[in-house]
């Protein structure tokens, strides 16, 4: 594995500027998260109830750790040049027109996340539950085994967040169901983002956790975007990289949208899905791009309120909570600037998602942005 080893230098050195750079570009610090022991519980009523016991909490959690909804064979890797070792390219990894971002989490950061989230948890007091979703990156997902050396375990990685909790978090670990599914189209080739697929599987693990009924994809309206660029693209150079598309799902419930500014205020009518997206901006599709705080409420939803605190991983995995829940606030942790505790209690919200993707989860500045939304910077 000489070869690796050599690409893994390099690599180290160069995808450091990539992160930056992409970070500029797209207001992104992706780290981002994943699904390892799936849960599903059955709802206890909590209607007339002021608090939940830690009791409760840590029997979702023994459900969670114990109810995979894929529990069959993983998908073996397809490598069809043995012989090619990829290359790196302006920060950019490329292995058979495909880029991907190299990712270097270790388990003190996994730590630090989990630490950080059970921070906020405590924070926000025992009437909120809180769910903390991370999501694999795709280059934790589909590369053979032969690069192995070439970064950090996202699966490793992830098991290591849902493990560390100090507080009564609720971890949705992605990975099992994202690998299960990992020879469709999950992730972009050109693109640091993942596809509407992929956040669908990670929306699965979700309500497997929360013992919620989900949305099936065959109820939903389907469309597509062509001629999708993404970031790698640019970053690269290259345009060797596989032809990408955006597809997004849509629904016919009503659902109203509303944008609101960074201190949640300047309510203005919006979009949950902005279909003219294209180009290099057709991930916009999904809330049109980062926005600070977008509200939806759902006719026909299952009439509950949630809070979903994310990054730019989560803009398409919003669309499906919308078409679950009755009224969902969509809060970018890097723009937004409230008290999160005092909005949820001015907005009757009693349940809150973390929403990150391994690379996002594994960046300080990250966590520092998260600590601020408690006031604890």
């Amino acid at each position: 594995m000489k070869k690796n080893n050599l690409i893994k230098i390099l690599s180290v050195i160069s995808v450091l500027a990539l992160s930056v750079s992409i970070s500029a570009c797209n207001g992104d610090n992706e780290n981002e998260d994943s699904e390892g022991s799936v849960s599903s519980f059955s709802e206890e009523s909590t209607e007339n109830e002021d608090t939940e016991s830690s009791d409760t909490v840590s029997e979702i959690k023994k459900e969670t750790s114990k109810s995979e909804e894929d529990t069959g064979p993983i998908p073996e890797i397809e490598d069809p040049t043995p012989d090619n070792y990829g290359e790196t390219v302006n920060g950019v990894f490329v292995y058979n027109d495909v880029a991907y971002e190299l990712f270097y989490g270790s388990e003190e950061m996994a730590e630090e996340y989990a630490h950080t989230i059970s921070d906020i948890k405590t924070a926000l007091g025992d009437k909120v539950r809180v769910y903390n979703v991370v999501a694999p990156t795709h280059v934790g997902v589909d590369l053979p085994d032969k690069f192995d050396d070439l970064c950090s375990s996202q699966e490793t990685y992830l098991n290591k967040i849902v493990n560390s909790y100090t507080a009564d978090v609720i971890g949705v670990n992605t990975y099992n169901k994202i690998v299960h599914h990992r020879n469709e189209y999950l992730y972009f080739n050109s693109d640091h983002h993942w596809t509407a697929l992929g956040a669908y599987y990670a929306y699965r693990a979700f309500t497997n956790a929360a013992g919620i009924e989900p949305v099936e994809l065959k109820n939903l309206n389907e469309d597509k975007i062509e001629g999708f660029i993404g970031s790698f693209a640019t970053f690269s150079g290259l345009d060797t990289l596989k032809e990408d598309y955006v597809t997004y799902y849509t629904t016919d419930n009503d659902i109203d949208c509303t944008l609101y500014d960074e201190y949640g205020g300047n309510p203005q009518d919006y979009m949950l899905i902005h279909s003219y997206a294209e180009g290099s901006n057709s991930y916009g599709v999904f809330l049109g791009g980062d926005q600070p705080l977008v509200v939806t409420k759902n006719n026909k939803g299952n009439g509950k309120k949630i809070a979903v605190v994310k990054e730019s991983y989560g803009n398409a995995f919003s669309p499906f909570i919308a078409y679950t829940y009755s009224e969902a606030h969509f809060i970018d942790f890097r723009y937004a600037n409230i008290n999160l505790k005092s909005y949820l209690e001015e907005n009757g919200i009693d349940e809150v998602i973390f929403f990150n993707n391994a690379m996002a989860s594994a960046t300080e500045a990250n966590l520092d942005s998260l600590r601020s939304l408690v006031g604890n910077e």
